[in-house]
């Protein structure tokens, strides 16, 4: 990102603030921080603290692209974390929570503990600091930041309750008439690191798979073609984890819609199939007579084709005979009786999560 302009808050210039003559900063769940323009004492937990009012230590607004920059060593302290700053290579490392990111400055290449990942912004250097987004504070960390005009007031939330975190590597290319846009999920924070590795690259592996086999195409079609595929996370928590591919596949066949659907159990570290969900042997059944279908059971197709939604409950989706993807919701209310006790948990998660 480019910043032509930048604004310190302390200025009371900008399109979120404007005319504001205080603003107030919580951290949820972990601080809770507040400070008033122009003055040099802010409380944290209710403890007065002082600081200057620097460009080291104050949000900003980008008016050029209208979004709040926050400084990543204060927030970062405030949250219990920490940041050491390479100014030779623009580098900062975070420390937070058992995790080791690396960002640079302007480059939305990023590193996860070891992990190679992709940032929706690039981290902004002003003055000799580093400054990120309220993506970039979502992303990277469970939070949301929200703006409350009438009291002037930013509010940063963290989540009390510690889920495993899945950030984007996106692999692209564009030559010739080929090209390609691939999201690949990276899970980090299980408890089991050898069981993270295994598993982000059995998705990586995959992912990989299917890009090279599109990029080496067939006689018929060497040279042209796109192909875009991204991810959803309609359901993730520290027991269980739902990821949606979607996408699609143009050449000069024409286009292909794709649909993947990968669920993971935390607790026991294996990839979910439908069966595994219920009690009773006959659920293919009962899910049809609940559809109200013409068919006396779901497809076999199913067993792979679902994903757990947070809002709408279990999803399943499949191709009729002409072509048509077909998809059913059955709410958590309805699946209460039919579901295994292992995954009583989901009846009792079933509330929407606030979007960040």
């Amino acid at each position: 990102m480019t910043v032509k302009k930048l604004t310190v808050i302390a200025a009371a210039a900008g399109f979120m603030i404007c005319a504001a003559v205080y603003v107030g900063v919580k951290l949820d769940a972990n601080a809770q921080v507040e400070f008033a323009i122009g003055q040099e004492e802010y409380t944290v937990n209710g403890i007065t603290k002082t600081f200057d009012e620097t460009a080291e230590t104050l949000p900003m607004i980008d008016e050029k692209n209208q979004e709040l920059l926050l400084p990543l060593r204060w927030v970062m302290e405030q949250l219990k974390g920490s940041v050491q700053w390479d100014k030779y290579e623009n580098t900062a490392i975070i420390q937070y929570q058992g995790k080791t990111i690396s960002i640079e400055a302007e480059n939305k290449r990023a590193d996860v503990n070891g992990y190679s990942i992709t940032l929706s912004d690039a981290p902004v250097l002003y003055e000799g600091s580093i400054y990120v987004t309220e993506d970039f504070m979502a992303d990277m960390f469970d939070t949301t930041i929200i703006w409350d005009s009438s009291q002037k007031q930013i509010t940063l939330r963290t989540e009390a309750v510690q889920r495993p975190m899945v950030y984007p590597n996106v692999m692209q290319y564009a030559g010739g008439e080929k090209s390609y846009y691939v999201m690949i999920p990276v899970l980090i924070g299980l408890n089991d690191s050898n069981y993270e590795r295994n598993i982000n690259s059995s998705i990586s592996t995959n992912m990989t798979q299917r890009v090279l086999s599109f990029m080496e195409g067939t006689e018929a079609e060497p040279n042209f073609g796109e192909l875009r595929i991204e991810y959803t996370l309609p359901y993730r928590s520290k027991e269980m984890i739902s990821i949606v591919f979607s996408g699609i596949k143009t050449d000069e066949k024409g286009s292909n819609e794709i649909k993947k659907t990968v669920n993971i159990d935390l607790q026991t570290q294996k990839f979910v199939t439908l069966e595994d969900l219920f009690r009773k042997r006959d659920y293919m059944q009962r899910l049809a007579k609940q559809w109200d279908m013409d068919k006396k059971e779901l497809p076999e197709q199913v067993q792979e084709q679902f994903y757990i939604d947070k809002n709408r409950g279990l999803v399943v989706f499949w191709e009729n005979e002409q072509g048509q993807q077909q998809e059913y919701a059955l709410s958590f209310e309805e699946l209460k009786n039919m579901l295994k006790n292992n995954y009583q948990f989901l009846l009792v998660q079933n509330q929407p999560e606030q979007e960040f």
